[in-house]
C-alpha cells in the first residue's frame, strides 16, 4: 500500500507540474517536490504513529535548510483510519491523507485539525471581535448561546485558543459571518526554539561524531572553507552545507547550497547515492559533491573531488568556481 501511495503523489505532483524526485528507500523522506519556490520533503507511512522523534527530527533539519515543506502522508493513526479534509501532527509535522493532499493542490486548504479531545478549527479572532462588538453583541451573550464560558470567547477573539466544529458553526450562525480559516502545511517554528543544526565545539571545529576519521576530516575542512554544516544520517546524502555569507555569492547567481556525500573509495554503492544526490540537487538547483578519499573521477553528471584537491583550497569560492568548472566541462560519462 506505502508503494502505491507514493507512486500515487509522484502522479498528483507531476500533474501539478512539480518537478518530482525519484523514490527513496530507507530515508527520512520518500520524495522531494519542486515548483519554483515551492518545495515539499514527502514521507508516506501506513501508520503515521511509526514516525519516530529521531526521523522527525532529521526531516525538520534538512526542511529548514532547504526552505521545503515536510509533510507527512499517512492512512491510519492509531487503530482508526486517518480522516480526510483533516491536519493530524507527529512530532511537528503536518500529517493528512493523499485525498487531503489532493484538494489542497486544488485549492481547497484543510480547516479542521485533530487535537487532544477531538476535532477543531482555526478561526480568525480579530474578525469575531470586530463583528461581535460591531452588532454590539456582549461576551455572555454569544458565550451563553455557544455553550462555553465567558473566557473561552476571550481566548477566541485573542487568537489563544480554537474552538470545536460545532462551537465554531455555533458563533458563525450566531453572528452571520464566516469565521473558520483553512490550515497552511508549512512548518510552525517557535521563534523561541533553539534548533542545533551544527555540531561543533568551541574551537568551531566538528567534534568526533562520525565512525570514521576520514569523514571526520572533510567536515572540518567544509567547515573551515565558510560553510555551514548540517550532518545527515537518514537521508541520501552524508551532510547538507551552505555558505555562511551567502549574500555575497548573489551577484554571482551562485546558488550556496550543497548536497554532499563522503567516502573513502569509489563503490558501487558510492555511485548509486552519488547519481540520487545529483538527481535532487538538479531539483533543487543547487550544487552536488561526492568527496573521496582515493580517486575522483567523476561519475556522469556527478562532480567529485579528491581530500588532496579540498585540503589546497582556501575559501568557498574556490569550491564553487571548481563545481562550476567541472559543470561546463564536458561530462566523462562521454569520454
Amino acid at each position: 500500500m506505502r508503494e502505491i501511495i507514493i507512486s500515487e503523489c509522484m502522479n498528483l505532483l507531476n500533474r501539478y507540474n512539480f518537478v518530482v524526485s525519484q523514490s527513496f528507500s530507507r530515508s527520512c523522506f520518500d520524495i522531494l517536490a519542486r515548483k519554483n519556490d515551492v518545495k515539499y520533503l514527502i514521507k508516506v507511512l501506513k501508520n503515521i504513529d511509526s514516525l519516530s522523534n529521531e526521523q522527525s527530527m532529521e526531516l525538520i533539519k534538512i526542511s529548514r535548510i532547504l526552505n521545503a515543506i515536510p509533510l507527512l502522508i499517512g492512512v491510519r493513526t492509531r487503530n482508526v483510519p486517518m480522516e480526510d479534509d483533516v491536519v493530524y501532527e507527529r512530532h511537528n509535522i503536518k500529517a493528512i491523507t493523499f485525498e487531503t493532499f489532493k484538494l489542497y493542490l486544488e485549492g481547497s486548504p484543510p480547516v479542521i485539525y485533530a487535537g487532544r479531545g477531538g476535532f477543531f478549527v482555526n478561526i480568525d479572532g480579530n474578525v469575531l471581535r470586530e463583528t461581535r462588538e460591531k452588532l454590539n453583541i456582549s461576551v455572555g451573550e454569544l458565550a451563553e448561546f455557544s455553550n462555553v464560558s465567558r473566557k473561552t470567547i476571550y481566548k477566541y477573539e485573542q487568537n489563544k485558543a480554537n474552538p470545536s466544529i460545532e462551537v465554531a458553526l455555533k458563533i458563525e450562525q450566531y453572528l452571520d459571518v464566516p469565521l473558520v480559516k483553512g490550515i497552511p502545511l508549512e512548518l510552525e517554528i517557535n521563534e523561541d526554539e533553539t534548533f542545533n543544526t551544527e555540531t561543533c565545539d568551541d574551537n568551531n571545529k566538528y567534534v568526533n561524531r562520525y565512525d570514521e576519521e576520514f569523514k571526520l576530516h572533510v567536515m572540518n575542512l567544509l567547515n573551515e572553507l565558510g560553510f555551514n554544516m548540517i550532518e545527515t544520517k537518514k537521508a541520501p546524502f552524508d551532510a547538507v552545507a551552505e555558505e555562511h555569507d551567502i549574500y555575497e555569492y548573489e551577484e554571482y547567481n551562485i546558488n550556496t547550497l550543497l548536497l554532499t556525500n563522503i567516502e573513502e573509495m569509489e563503490t558501487e554503492e558510492t555511485r548509486k547515492k552519488a547519481l540520487i544526490v545529483n538527481q535532487l540537487s538538479s531539483i533543487l538547483n543547487s550544487h552536488s559533491l561526492l568527496i573521496l578519499e582515493k580517486g575522483a573521477k567523476d561519475i556522469g553528471r556527478v562532480k567529485t573531488i579528491n581530500i588532496r584537491e579540498l585540503e589546497k583550497m582556501d575559501d568557498a569560492f574556490e569550491l564553487f568556481d571548481y563545481l562550476i568548472s567541472k559543470t561546463r566541462a564536458p561530462s566523462s560519462i562521454n569520454k
